[in-house]
Parts: structure tokens; sequence; C-alpha cells
């Protein structure tokens, strides 16, 4: 998802912006797993990478210029069929936007 964006992106858009990416672990009812899959694919800002038969779905969310991950996260816990969405992994960083490097 990133890397598409960056792609599409103009040279003056790239590193305007901090990277901010959470990763999050949806807990769905199993029975209602392809349905909750469903849904997270046309929230903009969140990528599905792996799903489990037991209603547990691994998924990176991203700002976007219409909402801020955490405005996303809470989208997402209050869909029908999810029984809980935790994040689990967070990702800050504004030193793209000042031009820093890390070597």
């Amino acid at each position: 998802m990133r890397i598409d964006r960056f792609i599409q992106a103009s040279p003056e858009e790239v590193g305007q912006t901090p990277a901010n990416i959470c990763g999050v672990l949806v807990h769905a009812n199993p029975r209602r797993q392809s349905e909750v899959v469903c849904a997270l694919k046309t929230i903009s800002g969140v990528e599905v990478h792996r799903t489990a038969e037991d209603g547990r779905i691994v998924i990176t969310v991203e700002d976007t210029a219409q909402s801020w991950a955490g405005e996303t996260i809470k989208q997402i816990q209050e869909l029908q069929g999810v029984l809980n969405a935790s994040l689990v992994y967070h990702h800050f960083d504004e030193s793209q936007v000042r031009g820093e490097s890390f070597q």
C-alpha cells in the first residue's frame, strides 16, 4: 500500500507527511469473517494481510487524507461481525518530513 502511494505521488508530495503505520489484529465472528474481510477491503488506508479460520484477521492501517489511523481503527471496531480490534504495532516517523535518515 505505501509503495503504491509512493510510486503514484509526485516528487513534491514524497516525504511531506510522517509515516504512521498501525498493525492491528481483528477478531471477527468466524461465521461472519468473509463479510468482515470484504468490509475491511473497502476502507481507505486498510490492507488485509492474513486470515485464520478462527476469525483472526491481520491488517495494517495507515493515515489517509480522509481520516487518521486511530479513527479508522475505531470504525473497524464498530463493524458488524467484529468482536475486537487490537493495536499490536505502531510506527510513527516524522523523520521523513524533516529529511532525516538513519544510516
